[in-house]
């Protein structure tokens, strides 16, 4: 039986971005359990100010970083709106 190596590139081709996430007023810390649990969600930031989330999302492609939030992230109880950021270069 021949011995399947995965396809690494993949990883190297990933589309990555910051999501702005604004959310219901009073913010309910279970939006941050939920999001944190999401596979595409690397990291979740609670800020102050216009928003009140920052997320960093990773995906094969930015067709798929929409999906993710359209389907996910934007479904989610409480979150009233979202903005995408994609990294188009990463400088450091």
């Amino acid at each position: 039986m021949p011995l399947l190596i995965p396809d690494l590139s993949i990883l190297f081709r990933m589309t990555s971005a910051f999501v702005l996430v604004n959310c219901h007023f009073p913010f309910d810390t279970k939006i941050m359990d939920e999001l944190s649990m999401m596979p595409h969600v690397s990291a979740v930031h609670r800020t102050e100010g216009r928003y009140d989330l920052i997320l960093k999302i990773t995906a094969e492609s930015e067709e798929k970083l929409r999906e993710a939030i359209s389907r996910d992230i934007n479904k989610i109880p409480g979150v009233d709106a979202t903005i995408l950021l994609t990294i188009t270069k990463k400088i450091i």
